[in-house]
């Protein structure tokens, strides 16, 4: 368990060291999680929601997955609209993605599993557009499944726009989603193209933390899967998502 824990304190202090970790051999899945939780617990902050990576099939099938992957989010991850700055490194590539963000309403409990879709749905007490930011505390972002999870699925920051719903409702199973910026840059996708549905995505989860003896809890945000693919950006940088024309979310980057 050495490398395990030796791992995930370099992970840890990778957060403010800018070179990032050197690429281990590739780590099974369980040593993967076991990473991730180890590297979280060391950051000694509340768990304010989880990420939900590789929901794309071809992401997937590039990486011989067999389901998505699970991040978390600590508190000071969360960054929640009026605020509309987010400092931002040039020593490790970052991007963002475009997301349906749950909020969750009631606890989705292991001795409850495994649920179904509908379940998740009545748990569900808002939606949100969000914008994830991405970026890998390795030295390089290329990464094998293994150490994907172990770096927490890249997770560094989401951030919380506008409020689309007070509830889940199927018209969210395929709407447009487009991502403006940088610049005149443009990426259109769907929630489709989050593993088929994002309510799937999170039942997923809530099945898989149940496998684990953990609660999706009231209070927590869960930013379901790319709906756009992932698009560099850098200090200086705005960038905004339009889910459907139903709400939006925009922020610009500044320097460090």
């Amino acid at each position: 368990m050495s490398h395990v824990t030796d791992l995930a304190h370099a992970l840890t202090d990778a957060r403010a060291r800018p070179e990032g970790v050197a690429l281990p051999e590739e780590l099974g899945l369980t040593d993967a999680y076991r990473v991730q939780a180890d590297a979280f617990a060391q950051r000694a902050q509340a768990l304010a929601g989880w990420k939900i990576g590789v929901t794309g099939t071809g992401i997937r099938q590039a990486l011989g997955a067999e389901e998505p992957a699970a991040g978390r989010l600590a508190t000071s991850d969360i960054v929640r609209a009026p605020v509309s700055a987010i400092t931002i490194g040039d020593a490790r590539e970052t991007y963002v993605e475009g997301e349906l963000v749950f909020e969750m309403a009631r606890a989705l409990l292991p001795q409850d599993a495994p649920f179904s879709p509908e379940q998740v749905a009545q748990a569900t007490g808002a939606l949100h557009v969000g914008i994830e930011i991405v970026t890998s505390r390795f030295v390089h972002d290329d990464l094998p499944l293994g150490l994907l999870i172990a770096d927490n699925c890249m997770a560094d920051r989401l951030f919380i726009g506008d409020r689309i719903a007070d509830g889940w409702d199927d018209r969210f199973a395929a709407l447009p989603v487009a991502l403006s910026g940088p610049g005149a840059h443009r990426r259109e996708g769907a929630t489709a193209d989050v593993f088929g549905n994002p309510l799937l995505a999170v039942t997923w989860l809530a099945n898989w933390l149940a496998g684990q003896g953990l609660a999706l809890e009231p209070g927590q945000w869960v930013s379901s899967g790319t709906c756009t693919g992932v698009t560099p950006a850098k200090a200086g940088d705005r960038v905004s998502v339009d889910l459907g024309g139903l709400g939006s979310a925009t922020i610009e980057f500044v320097s460090e």
